[in-house]
């Protein structure tokens, strides 16, 4: 029987030792992240930036958030629509999006939409021919229409998009282009404007590996001994029969 404990003891020995020496050895893939702003091409003159982010390394999520930049005397704004074009256009059909300010959501087809939920929260306009560059593969709503209702004025919003069966990465984002409504927009006391914006994505760069984590001489030397240790006492004959 001392031999049946002893084995057990060493095995799980070896167990332990492999267990922590992958844990010195390799570290979680890196989050990363790409920010850009976009600007009117109708309306008053205002600005917006996007920070799109795989918060969650691996989650297969990506997180946005845009927000609404004081230019000039416009000093607030409503986010009213979101708007994006993604590289796969086959993964439109599968995507969803959740977000605490989210009211409705339009994906594809790919190339046809220019607004979401309510008529006017649109990226209709621009002059001539510029209207076809206006139409997007997604829309999002943000929030209601008006000010005063308790569910608009949002001058920052944060949203998650996701698929149901595949991984999203910000690939699927690099140099696409993406659009904004604005309304309310204007001086604290004079928001009688509107704003329809536009822009592309900047190339994405996937960051580079994380350095794998070397243990530390002192304790690969320890671990050395454990495991030869381990291996000494699985090579011992019984010292009692079962």
């Amino acid at each position: 029987m001392k031999h049946f404990f002893l084995t057990s003891a060493a095995s799980s020995l070896l167990a332990a030792t492999a267990v922590v020496i992958s844990t010195c050895a390799f570290s979680p893939a890196n989050a990363a992240s790409m920010d850009f702003t976009i600007n009117e091409f109708t309306g008053a003159d205002t600005q917006v930036k996007f920070t799109l982010d795989d918060k969650i390394a691996g989650s297969g999520k990506i997180q946005f958030k845009v927000d609404f930049l004081a230019t000039g005397n416009n000093k607030i704004a409503d986010i009213r629509g979101v708007f994006f074009n993604i590289f796969d256009d086959s993964l439109l059909s599968g995507l969803q999006v959740i977000g605490t300010d989210v009211t409705a959501s339009k994906f594809g087809p790919a190339g046809t939409v220019n607004s979401v939920g309510s008529s006017n929260n649109n990226l209709n306009g621009g002059g001539g021919k510029n209207i076809v560059y206006n139409n997007f593969d997604a829309g999002v709503e943000i929030g209601q229409e008006g000010i005063g209702n308790g569910k608009g004025d949002i001058q920052s919003t944060t949203f998650t998009i996701s698929h149901l069966s595949k991984a999203l990465t910000l690939d699927q984002f690099s140099q696409q282009n993406f659009g904004v409504r604005l309304m309310s927009v204007g001086p604290l006391n004079d928001r009688e404007y509107s704003s329809k914006l536009k822009g592309q994505a900047p190339y994405y760069t996937p960051p580079p590996p994380p350095p794998q984590k070397v243990p530390e001489s002192n304790t690969t030397a320890a671990l050395g001994l454990l495991a030869l240790i381990a291996m000494k006492v699985l090579k011992q004959k019984p010292l009692v029969k079962a």
